[in-house]
Formats: structure tokens, sequence, C-alpha cells
């Protein structure tokens, strides 16, 4: 190349370098801008906030939410904390107001239908939230969170069939086990069969919670139940065998039921043996009290006192105490000295019971007086069991 080319070769370069750098200096010099005017109206808002001004804050960001993606990440996480605060109606027309902006990149668009999708969950707009979570899924952007969003959905409004659809998706996104909810989902299925009179169908979506989890307790108690309606008394021993081998926690919500299969059979003898083992392998005090109630009817009090007497030397309970008085009240009102006392112990017993909570969350600590076969507080399932201790079992 010639001398005079490589000079205008030069200078060509020379002129680009010298444009973009006057370009970058001019878009610094306008971000820079961008950024004082964003910064100025940022702080106004949080000004406003910090003031518990919020409806003049919200007014802020939003117009920061409808004219900036910059500011997205801050104003998401705002939106959140007006949910958890319970100002739903802020944090919905706050995450409104980013979905409007013009050009929203589709990360943000559908991590903001997220948080609306949970500000609708909030504010009881099940139908709404469903809608929203429904579409991201369908587009497969948020999954695992939008199916889970679902679940709890479909819970509330008991559509037990859709659960048991998200919920197995979800464990397919997430690897999460599942199967105890949606054994419990079939269970509820079950029960709206034998409220509709339709057993056929209850047992079919009762062995569906048996495929979906083994240890299904509830199933088999269900199963237990429908058998004896129908006066099929081995079949009920069978299921209630069966729930003692999958959760024997939950023995004292179905023991006397059991019992009653046995005598129904005329099979005193075998309750007996049952009882028997169950109090050797079970360390609460309701196996013991049927057995002593089986004894006073076909041995009489004196030998059902002796029984529960020593095996509550082993096992103290209230509930064992307050039996052990039930049996004798007879044979103490005949003694006008000791029924007195009789009287105040018995009442001291009742108010020790008195409110107390004879099952309680394995998870989160509620205590209930019946059981719930999902947690009112926490809502997990199969969680709330009776109570192991001096004032219950």
């Amino acid at each position: 190349m010639s001398l005079p080319g490589l000079w205008i070769s030069l200078a060509i370069l020379a002129g680009v370098l010298m444009g973009l750098y006057l370009a970058f200096i001019l878009r610094a010099a306008n971000t820079k801008r961008t950024f004082e005017q964003l910064n100025h109206r940022y702080f106004k808002g949080l000004n406003y906030l910090l003031n518990d001004e919020s409806d003049k804050a919200i007014d802020v960001f939003i117009q920061l939410a409808e004219t900036s993606q910059e500011t997205f990440e801050p104003q998401l996480a705002l939106g959140n904390l007006y949910r958890r605060k319970g100002e739903v109606d802020r944090a919905i027309k706050l995450h409104q107001a980013l979905i409007a902006q013009a050009e929203l990149p589709e990360r943000y668009r559908t991590r903001a239908l997220l948080a609306i999708g949970k500000d609708y969950m909030s504010a009881g707009l099940l139908d709404r939230a469903e809608v929203l979570f429904s579409e991201l899924v369908e587009i497969e952007a948020h999954t695992p969170e939008a199916l889970h969003s679902l679940v709890e959905i479909y819970q509330q409004e008991q559509d037990w069939l859709q659960a048991i659809k998200s919920a197995s998706r979800y464990q397919s996104a997430t690897n999460r086990n599942m199967q105890i909810p949606i054994g419990h989902f079939y269970c509820e299925l079950a029960e709206l069969s034998v409220n509709q009179q339709d057993p056929d169908q209850a047992e079919k979506y009762l062995a569906s919670a048996l495929r979906i989890d083994k240890k299904a307790v509830r199933s088999h108690l269900i199963s237990a139940r429908l058998s004896q309606q129908a006066e099929q008394w081995h079949q009920a021993i069978d299921h209630y065998a069966a729930a003692i081998e999958a959760d024997d926690s939950f023995v004292p919500i179905f023991i006397d039921d059991m019992a009653e299969c046995y005598l129904a059979l005329e099979q005193g003898d075998l309750l007996e043996d049952k009882l028997l083992s169950l109090t050797e392998s079970y360390h609460g005090v309701s196996p013991v009290l049927t057995l002593a109630s089986y004894y006073a009817g076909t041995r009489g009090d004196e030998y059902a006192t002796e029984y529960l007497s020593q095996q509550l030397k082993k096992r103290a309970s209230f509930k064992g105490l307050n039996a052990l008085l039930l049996l004798n009240e007879q044979k103490l009102n005949e003694i006008e000295d000791d029924f007195a006392y009789f009287e105040v112990l018995k009442e001291l017993i009742a108010e020790l019971l008195k409110g107390k909570p004879k099952l309680r969350c394995r998870k989160c600590g509620f205590g209930a007086h019946s059981l719930h076969w999902q947690c009112p507080s926490c809502k997990h399932w199969g969680v709330v069991k009776p109570i192991y201790g001096l004032e219950s079992e």
C-alpha cells in the first residue's frame, strides 16, 4: 500500500473510533440523566412509604413501573412485600403496572404474572389466579411454582381431580414426593362418593389411594367403615388390621369400632388376644381402656378394675384414671364418706382434661379436639395425630 493510501486508511479508522467514543459519551450522559430522574422518583416514593403515606407512594411506584425496566426487580419485590403485609390491592396495582410496560421482556412478564397470580390467591380471587397459573404452565414458564399454586387452589376449591392432576405434574417437574397428599385427594373423592351413596365408586378411589401411597391409613379406615356399615365384619376387621400396620398412631381413633366388629361376630376371645397384642406394641392407653371395658362386661367390674389398675402403673394417664373412677362409681356411691372424695377427684380430673387437645399436628404443633386429615394451620396432610402423654394417650 502506498503512503498516501495508508494515511487515508488511518484517517478513516480514527474517524470511526472518534464517532464510537462520542456515541459512548452521549449515551453515558443520557443514561446518567435517566438514572438521576429514576433515583429522584424512587427515593421520593420511598420517602412517602417511610412516612406511612402509602397511597402517594404507590402512585409514584406505579409510574416508575410503567416507564422503566431498570426498576423491575425492586418494584416486583415491593409488590410482594405489600402482599405479605396484607395490602393486596396495592400489590396487584403495582404488579399490573409492571406488565403494562411497553416492550417488556418475556422473562419479566412471566415473573410479574406469577406475582399477580399470588396476589389474586391472597385476595381470595381463586378463579383469576387459576387462569394465570394455568397460562404459565401452558407456556412452560415458572412451571413448578405455578403447579404448586394450582394444587393449593384446587384444594381450596375441593376440586380433587384437578388437584391430583396438578400434584402429579408437580411431582414429575420437581421430583418432590407428593404421594401422601395425592392419596388423601383420592380419599376425599371416596368420601364424596360415600355421601352420594356410591360405595362402588368409593372403593375404586380408595384402591387408587393405596396404589399411590401404600401406607394410606385413611383409605383402610374408610374401607373398614364401609364394610362395617354393610355388616361385613370380617372384611372390616381386615381393614382395621391393615390400618394398624400402616400407622398405629391412629389406634385411638378406631379401636372401639374394631372391637364392635369382633363382638358382632361373638369372637370375644379373638378380641382379647388382639387387644393384649396391641398393648405390647402400642404404648398408649387406648387398647387398655377398650380391654378393661370388655372385661367389665364379661368378667365384672372388679376384674376390670384390677387389670386397669395394674396397667396404669406402667402407663400413667388421666384418661385411664378417669375410666378407673367410672368403673368404681357405683361401688363408691354406696360408701357415703368415700363418695364425697370421689366426686371431688372426678371434678378435678374433668377440669384437667377440659379443653385439652386430644390430637396435635406433628409438623406445626396445632392442637385439635377432633381428627383433621389436613392440618388447618400448616395444610400438611396426615400429620394431625393423637397425643401421647399424661393428659391423653
